[in-house]
C-alpha cells in the first residue's frame, strides 16, 4: 500500500495559487477534517479565494484520490462550533489536526507512514514533539522531487509562480524523515 501524502493548508494554497494542484494527483492524498473545513470548504463560500475556488474545483474533479480523516481535534471543533455558532477557531488547528492525525495513525499502525506536506515553520518547532513515524516534506522540497520525476519543467519557475500570490509562503527546502522507513520518493 502506497503512503498517503498529508498537506497541511499553506501548501495546498501555495499549489493552487501556482496552479500546480495536479501535482497531487502522483499521489494519494490524505487531509484532515480540519484542513478540508480550512481549504476546500471554504472554495463553497460566496466570497471565497480564486485558490479556495480551484481547491474546490481540484477535490470535484478529483475525490476519489482524497480521503479524509476525522480528527480528535476536528471533533472538538465541530462540537464548540454547535454549542456557539460564533465560535472563533484558534490559530494552528490545521497542524494540531495532522498532530491528531498521527497519534491514532501511531496508536493504530495502519498502513505505511505518511508523509506531511507543510509549509511554515510551526512542524520545523515541533518535529520533535510529532507522534512517529512520518516524514515531513516542504512544498518547496516537493517541487525539487516534482522536478526530480519530469512532472514539471522546473521548480524554480514553479516556486516563482507561488510566490506572485503569496510571497510570504514557507521557502525552505526540508525533507525530515522522522522514521526507519524509506524517506519520500
Amino acid at each position: 500500500m502506497s503512503r498517503f501524502l498529508i498537506p497541511d493548508s499553506g501548501p495546498l494554497f501555495s499549489l493552487a495559487a501556482g496552479n500546480l494542484l495536479g501535482l497531487l494527483t502522483h499521489f494519494r492524498i490524505g487531509i484532515t477534517d480540519i484542513v478540508r473545513q480550512e481549504t476546500i470548504d471554504q472554495g463553497l463560500q460566496p466570497n471565497a479565494s480564486a485558490e479556495a475556488q480551484s481547491l474546490q474545483a481540484y477535490y470535484n474533479a478529483n475525490a476519489n484520490n482524497i480521503e479524509t480523516f476525522t480528527t480528535q481535534v476536528g471533533t472538538t471543533i465541530n462540537a464548540l462550533r454547535t454549542a456557539n455558532p460564533d465560535y472563533q477557531t484558534p490559530r494552528n488547528m490545521g497542524e494540531l489536526s495532522i498532530q491528531s492525525l498521527l497519534i491514532d495513525w501511531q496508536l493504530r499502525r495502519t498502513g505505511a507512514p505518511p508523509v506531511i506536506l507543510f509549509e511554515d515553520a510551526w512542524f520545523m518547532n515541533h518535529a520533535a514533539g510529532l507522534a512517529k513515524p512520518c516524514t515531513l516534506l516542504s512544498t518547496q522540497a516537493l517541487l525539487g522531487y516534482a522536478q526530480s520525476k519530469g512532472w514539471i519543467k522546473s521548480a524554480m519557475l514553479a516556486r516563482q509562480a507561488i510566490a506572485r500570490c503569496r510571497p510570504l509562503a514557507y521557502q525552505d527546502h526540508v525533507s525530515l524523515v522522522m522514521d526507519k522507513s524509506t524517506p519520500f520518493g
